[in-house]
Parts: structure tokens; sequence; C-alpha cells
């Protein structure tokens, strides 16, 4: 079963390519970039069996050569997004075979071929490079090391040298900047992104493992409680992307990595958009061979990166509004695709034939059965698979988006429910097992928890319920009220404190510890309290807040309390008797502190540091003055203050900030905008 390849646009006629230039052909990473394999060897046209009098075999055999790659597990994709299956092992990993980008995306238009080759650095930026996966003439993958996080990384890098592919740059750190933002251990996570010479970097997550297509044409059938699983997760970095409006909008199994522990991760957001947004989200690059004129032309007017009516996604999985125009697609398109993805995970094939032709016309055929919705019932194909989860898929894959679940967080709540009622550990070792194996393995048919199992667990659950009712009881202090209060007397702490801002009264963690007054002084256990606003005492025109905690229940005795007030401890003495006991406390002396002010500032777009070129002002007295001039001595905590920080060149800004009482170090660091990045915001 050959991957799907994504498709940007109906491709154009285009003029014959020297051989030269496309003779190494392209194999798929982890990250979604095309990297090239050397050698050529074999005729192109011979193994996508074309007539010899078709306009395909004429531009095919006009000069292209396909490549045998060094490594069996290679995709071998052309330049002219004609897919040639190459020869392949059983097993391959993620790190290595990933179906192949959409055309026009950074990462395929990273690893553009050509006949330049460099040596692999020792170091690119701060990263150590272990060895580099592939090259093209717009640059190169590479695996390095994280000097922090001591793991393996991904670099990918763009090279530009033409004003042309000013459009590929856009999409290269679009795509860096949704994915720094997708921090998710269900998204493969971008860790940095750098410019170093000429060249730019992202810096991803290594995934060492496979993907789901590999896995899906090695076992053929998954199974339903494992398909489950992997859909649920995959379901879940879906749901934490469009919670941050993203589409992603290229969802198929080549894009879902799995590792060799079992874990799950959602990867290729190339042409991912944003929700009503999508304007400004991903670029179309229709032709390769376009001037920077005929580019500028084809795109919106608003600096989008995205033309109104392209098609950006795999055809087999796009849903039928994507397939019209895929700029004006929302999270319910994703949907669609999980619907086909998690068919062909349970069955090993697609619900409908790819809606498109080769020549990227509609397939007027095929198109209508997806208009009515006609597709094999899964359970015709098996069996087992539960009525649930079939009417599940059929609502996600609805012609019309409206008739869809709205959210992800649907699907994601019968997937739960319906996997509660088995192991998901053992689950997930199998998953692993598979993943791991070089040889198809045998998926198990997954045992139901049994009802004596649930049985056990709500009466474990029980008896922890009593347990901490009960402690919860002893420490509310309910046995001493009733049964032990002839023996044990309340002891509350009445706390008197300058009040402080409404947003910062409870800020300051109070804590009372008791302890017997004897030479060890051994702490009274089970007494520990925290101190509370007592709304009763306070009021706002007061100058003070009063503060109390729950009562601590003592026998008869001799006994100390320690209280922790940020810097501040105090001890007391008390003695309880026969009647209930009421400590105050007055921390009123302590009402303002001196204020020390320190200010920094820096580039806010840069990150350089501007402390020595800027003046700092504050507002005292009534007027600004030089921040320098001022004797800080003076200024005093529990009040406000304005800080402004001014640098030729940058505007002016001003920070105003509130300090508590217990506050005596007011630090701030100003980040300063260009004066020419804010008149051309404005």
């Amino acid at each position: 079963m050959s991957d799907e390849k994504t498709v940007v646009a109906a491709p154009k006629k285009k003029t014959a390519v020297p051989a030269s230039q496309k003779a190494a052909m392209r194999t798929v990473v982890a990250d979604s970039t095309v990297a090239a394999i050397e050698k050529p060897s074999a005729r192109v046209a011979t193994k996508l069996s074309i007539p010899a009098a078709s306009g395909a075999a004429k531009k095919l055999t006009s000069g292209l050569t396909a490549t045998a790659p060094k490594t069996s597990a290679a995709r071998t994709v052309l330049a002219d997004s004609t897919v040639v299956a190459a020869p392949k092992t059983s097993v391959r990993t993620a790190a290595k075979t990933v179906p192949a980008p959409a055309k026009g995306s950074a990462a395929a238009s990273i690893l553009k071929t050509s006949g330049t080759r460099t040596h692999t650095p020792a170091f690119i930026g701060k990263y150590p490079i272990k060895k580099k996966l592939a090259e093209g003439g717009m640059g190169a993958v590479f695996i390095g090391t994280h000097p922090q996080l001591k793991r393996d990384v991904i670099l990918k890098k763009l090279k530009l040298k033409a004003r042309k592919n000013s459009i590929v740059l856009e999409r290269f750190k679009r795509e860096a900047e949704i994915m720094m933002n997708l921090q998710c251990p269900y998204i493969v996570n971008t860790f940095d992104y750098f410019v170093e010479g000429s060249s730019h970097y992202i810096v991803e997550e290594f995934v060492d493992g496979i993907s789901l297509s590999d896995l899906i044409e090695k076992q053929v059938s998954l199974g339903t409680e494992l398909s489950a699983l992997i859909f649920l997760d995959a379901c879940r970095a879906l749901q934490f992307a469009h919670n941050r409006k993203i589409v992603h909008r290229d969802i198929k199994p080549a894009n879902i990595l799995i590792s060799k522990r079992g874990e799950v991760k959602l990867a290729d957001f190339g042409i991912a958009g944003v929700d009503k947004e999508v304007n400004d989200s991903s670029a179309e690059f229709e032709d390769e061979d376009k001037t920077a004129e005929e580019e500028v032309q084809n795109f919106s007017d608003d600096d989008g990166i995205t033309k109104t009516g392209s098609v950006l996604g795999t055809p087999a999985y796009m849903a039928p509004e994507q397939l019209e125009d895929a700029n004006s697609v929302d999270q319910r398109a994703d949907i669609y695709s999980m619907g086909v993805m998690f068919y062909e995970m349970l069955t090993g094939s697609k619900p409908f034939d790819a809606p498109l032709k080769r020549d990227g016309t509609l397939n007027e055929q095929a198109y209508e059965k997806i208009k009515k919705g006609k597709y094999l019932n899964p359970r015709r194909l098996d069996k087992s698979i539960p009525r649930e989860l079939c009417r599940m898929i059929s609502k996600m894959l609805r012609f019309k988006r409206e008739d869809r679940y709205e959210k992800i967080d649907d699907v994601i709540a019968i997937l739960k429910k319906y996997l509660s009622h088995y192991d998901a550990h053992s689950i997930r070792t199998h998953l692993a097992r598979a993943v791991n194996e070089t040889a198809q393995v045998e998926i198990p048919k997954f045992e139901r928890k049994k009802q004596i199992l649930l049985m056990v667990v709500l009466s474990f659950v029980g008896a922890v319920v009593l347990v901490c009712s009960s402690i919860s009881v002893w420490k509310a202090g309910y046995v001493h009220k009733t049964i032990l209060s002839p023996w044990y007397k309340p002891v509350t702490i009445t706390l008197k404190l300058p009040i402080a801002t409404a947003r910062f009264r409870n800020n300051l963690p109070i804590m009372a510890y008791f302890f017997e007054d004897g030479d060890d002084q051994p702490e009274v256990k089970g007494r520990k309290r925290s101190f509370i606003v007592d709304e009763s005492l306070d009021s706002e025109d007061s100058e003070f807040s009063i503060y109390t905690i729950k009562p601590a229940y003592f026998r008869a005795g001799l006994y100390r309390t320690k209280i922790l007030l940020g810097s501040y401890v105090f001890w007391t003495s008390f003695s309880v008797d026969k009647e209930a006991v009421n400590l105050p406390v007055d921390f009123s002396s302590i009402n303002k502190r001196s204020v020390r002010v320190l200010a920094k500032a820096h580039d806010i777009k840069t990150g350089e540091d501007l402390s020595k070129k800027a003046k700092f002002s504050i507002y005292y007295n009534g007027k600004w003055q030089d921040l320098k001039k001022i004797n800080t001595e003076k200024l005093r905590s529990q009040g406000v203050y304005k800080i402004r920080a001014s640098a030729k060149g940058y505007a002016e800004k001003e920070y105003s900030m509130v300090t508590d009482w217990y506050q005596d170090e007011l630090y701030v660091e100003i980040g300063l905008e260009s004066e020419s990045d804010v008149a051309k915001n404005n």
C-alpha cells in the first residue's frame, strides 16, 4: 500500500527539465522533508507503465531518471509530483519514511534537488551534528544533539539565494511559528528557530519509530482496540491545535508518527492554517520555475500567503469543501479527514476513491459517491467493529460540514467511553511491539474488563472515600467539638495586617505551627493551619485586614505557636485550660518598607540590551524625574509607581506597578519598539 501524495494545486504543464537537475530522487523523513537520493539508475517511465504515446510518458522519458536508493526503506518522489514506490523492507522508522510533503511546502522546497553537495558540519549553531540525513538545492536535514536536553533532534535547513523564494521562506517561518506554539505530548515538538549565515533552521523533536501509514501497510488490519487507542491520541493532538484556532488541513496516516515506546504524535503542520484566518497561514507554490513577478500575481492582495480557491492537502482524505477551496475550511474539515483515516485503520482501505484525477481535475464519479456518502459499512468488512464506532465514522464523514461533529471533543468522548472497558496499558504495550518488530505481528483480541474487577475497584474507591472522609471529619474538629469536647479546647489566632490591594491581598502565604512548650519543643502533629481573610471583620475603607485560622484543638497544657509571614517569623506562648483560647497578633507596625527600584530595557524584537542607552524616569511627587537622581530610600511599599523608559530611535514606554506592604524591591525590564516598527504598524 503506497502512501498518498500531498497535492497543493492542480499541476500545470511544465517545460522539460534537464535530467541532471532531476536525477536525484527525494525520500521522506520524519519531519516531512523530502530528502535527495543519489545514483540514478532506472528509467521512471518503465516503472509507471505509462503508454509511450501519452504526454506524461513523453514528459517522463525526456530526461527524468529514478534512483536506486541506498536504503531499501525509501519512498521516491518525482519532481513532477508522480509517486513511484521504491523497493522497501517490511518496516521503516518514522525518521526515514513519512509520506511526501505538500508540493510547494517549505519542506518540499528545501530539498529541491541539485547537483551540489556539501560536507557535514560538526556544529550548526549550538547543536553538535551526528549525521546528514538528506540534502538538496535549497537546504538539508540533519540529526543533531540538543546540548541542554541531551537528546537527538532534527535540524531542517533552508538556504535561499533567489528573491523568488520569499514565499518558501514565509512558509518556513510560518511553520516554525505554529509549531513553537503547539507544545503538546501528542504533537511533534519544535524546540528552536534560528538564522545562521544565509540559512534558516528549524529544530524539531526526533521521533524514533514509524508512521501510521507504514504500520497499516505492514499489519493491514490493526484491530478495533489498537486503532481506537492510536486514534484517540491523534484526536487529542488535534484538540490541542483546534483550541488554538489551528486547522491542520493535511490529516492522514503518513502524518501520524508512532515511537518505539508506543507514543503517538501528530506531525507536519506545513500547510496548517488559522481557523477563519486561513489567508494568513500557508503558501501555494504551483510552479517551481515561475518568476518572482508571477508569484506575486498568484497570491492575494492582503499579504496573505494562500490564494482563494487553492487546493491544499491530500485528496483521498480531504473534506468536500477543502477540495473546492482550502482557504475557507475550519476544524470540521480536519474531523472529516480523521474519519477517513479511522475507517482505513479499522478496515485497511479508504471509504472513497480519490476525488481528483492524476491531472488534478475532479473525478465526478468519486465526488458523487462522497456527496451521497456512499461507502461500504465497516461492519461489512469486519463484524467485530462496534456499531457505536461505525455511527461515529458516519457522522464524521457527512458531506455537509454543519452535519458533522462541531468539535473533536465529541469524538474524544466516544473513544474514551469505548476504551474505558479495556486495559489501555496492555494495548499500548502491543502497539510498541508492532512498531519495533520488523515483520507483521499478531494483534490479540483484547478482553473487556470483567464486571468483578469493576466491583473490586468500586469497593476500593468506596473504602478510600470512607477513610478520607473520616480523616477530614477528624481534621475539621467535628469529633473534638462533640465527643471529645470535655478534654479538648479550641485555639484560634487573630492576625492584624496592613490591607493589600484587591488583586494582591491573598498572594502572601501565612502559616501557623504549634509546639509543646518544653525543652525539646516537639511539634504537635495535625495542627498546622493556614490563615485566611476574615471577611466579617474586613472592610474596604480600613487600612488593615484581619486574618484568622480554623480552630485547632488541644488538651490542657502549655504550648507555643510559630507564625511564618513572608520573611517574618513570630513566636508566642499560650496555655490551654478549661476555656477556648484566642491569640491576637498585631503586625500593623510593619505597614510599609523602603523600596529599591532596578530598571533595564531591551529591543523587544531583537532582544538587544538597551539599558546603557536608555533613560529611566519615575513619576514622583507629581512629576517625572530621573530615576538616577531619586533617593529610592524615600520610596515606600504599598503604593503605585510609574516607570518610563526612552532611547534614541525607540518609542517611549511606561509601566505602572503596584507594590504590596511586604515587597521591598521593584525590578522592571521594559521592551522598547523601534519608531520605524511603530510607524509601520500604525
